[in-house]
């Protein structure tokens, strides 16, 4: 007692500073040989006093909490208990994270546990009070009311931890008591479940969610009493009446708690009575509906977000509940929504939900659905319901009444309301493609049906609407009644109806009857005052009427004598529309007028140039009509109207950046671009344009008959003779930026031209205009840029000669401003014959460093394709530019291009056989300044580099020439950092043993380390070397040598902790390894590939898949005599594969996933049929393969093509079974998978089974 007194004591005085008294406490809390009674509650006590008032304590209240077991007494774990609630609730800002951790680690402690058990009153409101602040702190930090629903809670990882460390302890509490389960329970619901739903992330509920498992988790097990054991039905039973209490308590809640509260929380719930009743359609109807009932004023929202969790659920819809079934159940629900006079967003969820799960649900009140919904504000909830109910139609084999009774409703709702928009279509887009889509699954005889109803329509309540001039304000039925007939126009398919002589002449008299409803309703309209909108609508559905006809044309019968189908406005009425039209219509009314007179132009004149003065307004009007909507006309046009087309299009092209964009758009269309007359007057066009902004009046007599005449032209010859003198002659001035504007569009324009289908000599007139415009414009990058890309696209494919057109003098000084100009010299460069050109070159570059070392690389990549009469001469002219350079380079290169210059002197040198030692001695000191040091390389500029590696390859290609030992371990260096594969091959050769085997040990102890400190990108570069090792032949003792280093680190790699991402490097040097050809693989590494494989698929999950199934592929098929031994680790790894393929394939998101996991089926599918190969081996194994493929193949919701390749699987496996592999399965599969398997052999022998019957 008296030491005890005498520390605390110690502990109170004023004499010591608290930092020292502190540590003080710490250490005796520890120390194992002091002599106190109850030191741990004598130094708890002291701590639980001083922290309040002292933040600096709590760091070593921390340290002392995180013994494993605290012997204390339970006065002293209470008095803890109170001061960490106190704290929770006084102002904790400076030490808040102190506290979660304190908190946390009391939650975690075995002995605070034990103390829990019998104190969940305690245990609750201390858990109570931590989650309310770890809310109240998170809304603070957000700076708001943290009621959205759309706002995630995005927690810190601290506090995130800390809630996890707090639902596992209540579990293992939970685990543990005997007598306060239920109170426990209670807590649960009332305090603690709303408070943890609403800090889970609920825009992110996967398993990387921690904390959203940890919740469900929580739910299944103190709600639901879901254990690990095997569930019984007497278990289920009370695990029923566990629940009582949870549904008044729910509806309490309701009331005083916020909507985003109440709906995590019973999402939550369902989600986890979902995974736990799954199988359990009876009871999970039960708790689905007590759930709904309890939800009170949120009750549509929450119903909302349930059958959104309902996507493999399979409901009784027959079972009874409180004498009502599932299905009367939703009927209620959806009658009371149709009472509403204003449906909200969750009404439209629920209705647009019922459709898909049941349409049978909604069958009876599709009517009522659309009365209520169609003249609404159009919205994507509207939209989404709209073809939800499409969809249920179909489903119902209603589709061709869905129509009807969308006509019906629209009537009956335009009586009562009058108002609507008239420049809007009615339906979305969304819905337009889901009906065509429809539609081009119709029958002929539905096809039929709906087009007499739509004519019904036409004849009736259309016609009753254009009675008068009041009569037709309100056309929002004859709006609607040609959107649908535009709409079964583009989704019928028009062949299907001509296969038989009925059903073509029923179609045939659907038409006429249409073309002579719409005949009326035109004359109608014509008798009133002029409506813009009825003419706009009527003039459309003639149009979706003509073109139907159009294409019914090229599919009709030719046997029988076949009605023909006349234009739907007769000769009179016609000229009175274009008339009124003319004088009163607008923009719209002329656009549509037009392109029905095109087309009746286009009918009635095949493949004759037509005269369009009949157009309103003439061509001036109607040019974009014809580009935008109808460019086969242009087949038809006269030259003189093709080139006023043009040109109207160029001036408006041109006229602002929006039409600009507009139009490029257009003038990629396919059409376009291969009407070789359009493209070429066009093309004049933009010739003329730039001649007069640039004073070239040649350009002026440019014309589209010359530009599409053939290749030996004289005229065009002339024109590129003169532009090769004014080139020649040029001084070029500097344009004006106003001027440089307008040449932007026209380069833009050239680069949307198809140039590759041009002659070469219009190709060289193009070159010469766009080079004149880059020497004018050499200051203006943006126009600089846009010749380039013209030059890159003229040159794509050799054809151009420039040299005839530009002086070699005058290129030869743009080649060091513009790298395009280097692919036109090679070109150039393949037709000289004589020398005397190439001595004009090597003359007009002397003292041109830059210049020469690119005619030099030129020559290089040239010199394949010469024949010996030019190689000779070559040589003369490379020599000579090589010394040229050789006398301008300093003696101490440290430049990128000096590199650059002494690697193509090199290479000319090394062809003559001629290297003299001051050339060796500069190359020698030029790699050592380069590769000097390894703390150097890093630094070194990266250009000086990559030259630097590319002379290194030089000069290891004549090694022998060179002193270069020195330099080959710091290219070592250089390559661990920077890999280069074709470097790297010559290094392997150049390599001693002993440096072969210090450059593994290096290698091996570099990637260690790199994947411990997490370096990503080392990691990935070390690798490239490791797989230029792999793949590089060796002798004997260098094969053992690299084998042994590489198990080594492997066995390394396996202890440690990989990254997701670091497992493909391992994975494809595995491959590398078992790939190696005259590479004898010892049984050690085969295991630790194995392994390695096996570790991947545990912790990189699917991306692992991948290179997984090459390596068994490829074992197979190069390793067969290694694996035979090792057959049942083969098989772990591929049932492990599948497994996760599976698994994963339930959240395919997007076409990128579903192709992935498409390759993944072939792979499997593959992979499979090399085993069946094995038959011998596998007959034994197989039926435990089978057994594994049955289990996977009874998943919910794995896609289609996933599923085939499972089934594809099973039944090669299947043909090599026995029949007592087969007994076997039969005995002792599964009950629920016994049926399963007979289906799968049944399969088998029907289609697979070969019989021996061709």
């Amino acid at each position: 007692m008296a030491l005890s007194r005498e520390l605390l004591k110690r502990l109170n005085s004023d004499d010591y500073p608290l930092p020292k008294r502190l540590k003080l406490a710490e250490t005796a809390f520890y120390a194992e040989d002091l002599p106190l009674v109850r030191k741990e509650d004598l130094l708890l006590e002291w701590l639980c006093k001083i922290c309040p008032t002292n933040e600096h304590s709590w760091k070593t209240l921390n340290n002392c909490l995180r013994s494993v077991y605290i012997n204390i007494t339970a006065s002293m774990k209470q008095c803890l208990i109170d001061m960490l609630i106190q704290a929770l609730n006084s102002n904790m800002e400076n030490i808040y994270e102190d506290i979660l951790k304190s908190c946390s680690l009391v939650l975690t402690n075995i002995s605070m546990r034990q103390y829990f058990i019998n104190k969940p009153k305690i245990l609750g409101l201390l858990i109570k009070t931590l989650l309310n602040n770890i809310s109240k702190h998170y809304s603070d930090l957000m700076q708001e009311d943290f009621n959205e629903l759309s706002e995630p809670c995005k927690l810190s990882p601290l506090e995130n931890d800390t809630v996890i460390d707090i639902l596992e302890s209540l579990m293992q509490i939970y685990k543990q008591m005997i007598l306060t389960k239920d109170e426990l329970r209670s807590i649960f619901i009332q305090d603690i479940l709303y408070l943890v739903c609403s800090l889970v992330d609920h825009t992110n509920m996967d398993n990387t969610n921690r904390l959203g498992v940890a919740v469900y988790k929580c739910i299944q097990r103190l709600l639901l009493g879901k254990n690990r054991s095997v569930q019984t039905k007497e278990t289920e039973e009370s695990n029923q009446s566990m629940l009582s209490d949870l549904f008044c308590i729910l509806s309490k809640h309701v009331e005083t708690s916020s909507l985003r509260c109440n709906l995590l929380t019973y999402q939550f719930i369902f989600r986890s009575i979902i995974g736990t009743y799954k199988s359990d359609p009876i009871l999970l109807d039960v708790f689905f509906r007590n759930l709904i009932n309890s939800s009170g004023k949120y009750k549509w929202e929450i119903l909302d977000s349930f059958l959104k969790l309902l996507n493999d659920i399979i409901f009784n819809f027959d079972n009874t509940v409180e004498g009502i079934t599932l299905t009367e159940y939703f009927q209620n629900l959806i009658n009371n929504i149709l009472t509403h006079d204003n449906m909200i967003s969750a009404h439209y969820g629920i209705l647009i939900q019922l459709s898909y799960i049941n349409p049978v649900l909604i069958e009876n009140n599709i009517s009522d659905i659309l009365n209520k919904i169609l003249i609404k504000e159009q919205t994507v909830y509207h939209t989404n319901l709209l073809i939800a109910i499409l969809h249920a139609s179909t489903k119902l084999r209603r589709e061709q009444k869905f129509i009807s009774q969308l006509l019906t409703s629209l009537k009956q709702q335009t009586t009562i309301k009058k108002t609507y928009k008239e420049d809007t279509t009615f339906f979305l887009d969304e819905f337009r493609i889901k009906l065509m889509k429809t539609i081009s699954n119709f029958t002929s005889s539905q096809t039929i049906t709906t087009i007499r109803t739509l004519v019904y329509y036409l004849n009736t309540d259309c016609a009753e609407l254009l009675q008068s001039n009041t009569s037709c304000k309100n056309i929002l039925l004859l709006k609607v009644t040609v959107e649908l007939l535009t709409i079964l126009f583009e989704g019928m398919q028009v062949f299907e109806y001509t296969r038989t002589l009925s059903a073509h002449e029923k179609f045939v008299n659907g038409l006429d009857e249409i073309g002579n409803a719409l005949s009326l309703l035109i004359n109608k309209a014509l008798c009133l005052n002029h409506n813009k909108t009825v003419i706009i609508i009527l003039l459309s559905a003639v149009q979706s009427l003509s073109e139907i006809q159009s294409m019914f044309k090229y599919y009709i019968l030719k046997d029988p004598v076949t009605k023909k189908l006349p234009f739907p406005i007769l000769d009179d009425p016609w000229q009175q529309l274009i008339q009124r039209i003319t004088n009163f219509g607008e923009d719209n009314c002329k656009n549509i007028m037009n392109k029905l007179i095109l087309y009746r132009l286009k009918i009635e004149i095949s493949n004759k140039p037509i005269k369009l003065h009949g157009l309103i307004d003439g061509l001036e009007y109607s040019w974009s009509t014809i580009l935008k909507h109808d460019t086969t006309m242009l087949s038809l046009l006269h030259d003189k109207e093709i080139s006023k087309v043009t040109y109207l299009l160029l001036v408006d092209i041109t006229s602002s950046e929006k039409n600009f964009h507009d139009w490029l758009h257009i003038l990629d269309k396919e059409y376009l671009q291969e009407n070789r007359r359009f493209i070429m007057y066009l093309l004049s066009h933009i010739f003329i344009q730039i001649g007069q902004s640039f004073s070239l009046p040649i350009t002026e007599h440019i014309s589209a008959k010359l530009l599409m005449e053939n290749e030996y032209n004289n005229k065009l010859l002339e024109i590129l003779q003169i532009l090769k003198e004014q080139i020649s002659q040029e001084h070029w001035l500097q344009m004006t930026n106003t001027i440089s504007l307008k040449i932007e569009l026209y380069l833009e324009i050239f680069l949307h031209l198809p140039t590759m289908y041009f002659s070469s000599n219009v190709k060289i007139l193009i070159f010469l205009v766009v080079y004149s415009i880059s020497r004018k414009y050499e200051t203006n990058d943006k126009v600089s840029g846009l010749c380039n890309m013209i030059f890159s696209d003229l040159l794509e494919k050799a054809g151009i000669d420039v040299f005839q057109y530009i002086e070699p003098k005058i290129l030869v000084n743009q080649l060091s401003q513009n790298k395009v100009f280097s692919k036109a010299c090679e070109f150039s460069l393949r037709n000289v014959k004589t020398y005397a050109t190439l001595k004009s070159f090597v003359k007009v570059c002397d003292q041109h460093k830059e210049i020469m070392c690119i005619i030099l690389e030129c020559m290089d990549a040239v010199r394949s394709k010469l024949d010996t009469e030019q190689k000779v001469i070559f040589r003369k002219a490379e020599k000579k530019l090589a010394k040229a350079i050789l006398k301008i380079l300093p003696e101490d290169i440290n430049s990128d291009f000096d590199v650059r210059c002494l690697t193509a002197v090199l290479k000319v040198k090394f062809q003559t056989g001629k290297i003299t030692d001051p050339l060796k001695q500069l190359t020698e000191v030029t790699l050592r300044n380069i590769f000097a040091i390894t703390e150097n390389s890093s630094k070194t500029n990266s250009k000086l580099l990559q030259q630097g590696i590319l002379l290194s390859i030089i000069v290891l290609q004549h090694r022998k020439m060179f002193e270069i030992h020195t330099i080959i371990k710091n290219l070592w260096f250089v390559m661990l950092k920077h890999p280069y594969k074709n470097l790297i091959e010559l290094l392997l050769v150049s390599n001693e043993l002993k440096e072969f085997y210090e450059l593994l040990k290096l290698l091996q102890d570099q990637t260690i380390n790199s994947l411990i400190q997490k370096n990503e990108t080392e990691w990935t570069n070390l690798f490239v070397v490791w797989s230029s090792i792999m793949k590089t032949d060796m002798n004997v003792k260098r094969n053992k040598m690299r084998l042994n280093v590489i198990n080594n680190l492997f066995q390394t790699v396996l202890r440690l902790d990989v990254p997701t991402a670091y497992w493909s490097g391992l994975l494809h040097l595995s491959h590398d390894i078992i790939s190696a050809k005259h590479l004898l693989i010892p049984d050690i590494t085969i295991d630790l590939i194995t392994l390695i494989s096996l570790k991947s698929l545990d912790e990189a999950n699917i991306s692992s898949c991948e290179d997984v199934l090459a390596i068994c592929r490829t074992l197979i098929k190069v390793k067969t005599d290694l694996i035979i031994d090792r057959l049942p680790n083969l098989l772990l790894l591929y049932r492990h594969t599948v497994n996760i393929i599976v698994h994963a394939s339930k959240n395919i998101t997007d076409k990128f996933d579903e192709h992935r996991f498409r390759c993944f089926a072939l792979d499997v599918t593959k992979f499979t049929s090399m085993l069946v190969k094995l038959k011998k081996d596998m007959i034994r194994l197989g039926p435990y393969v089978i057994a594994d493929l049955l289990q996977l193949i009874v998943e919910g919701t794995i896609p289609s093509y996933v599923k085939m390749a499972i089934h594809e699987s099973l039944c090669q496996l299947i043909s090599i079974c026995d029949q007592h592999g087969l007994a076997f399965l039969s005995r002792t599969l599964p009950t629920s998978l016994q049926e399963v398997f007979k289906v799968q052999l049944n399969t088998f022998k029907k289609f697979y089974k070969y019989s021996g019957k061709i």
